[in-house]
């Protein structure tokens, strides 16, 4: 396996959990589809910014 391959999958991964965590927060739902589109469109930067600035619970 390659590494960029690798490195997808790992991307992949890490945004599919944030997903989830911000489906079963008991945030706002317009904010959850806000970072929700954040993370599919930009998979590494809407992850980071999920994990600093993103719902605690």
């Amino acid at each position: 396996m390659s590494f960029s391959l690798l490195l997808g999958i790992g991307i992949l991964v890490t945004d599919m959990f944030a997903i989830v965590k911000i489906i079963n927060s008991s945030a706002e739902v317009g904010r959850k589809y806000l970072w929700v589109f954040l993370i599919c469109a930009f998979p590494v930067l809407g992850f980071v910014l999920w994990l600093f600035k993103g719902p605690k619970r």
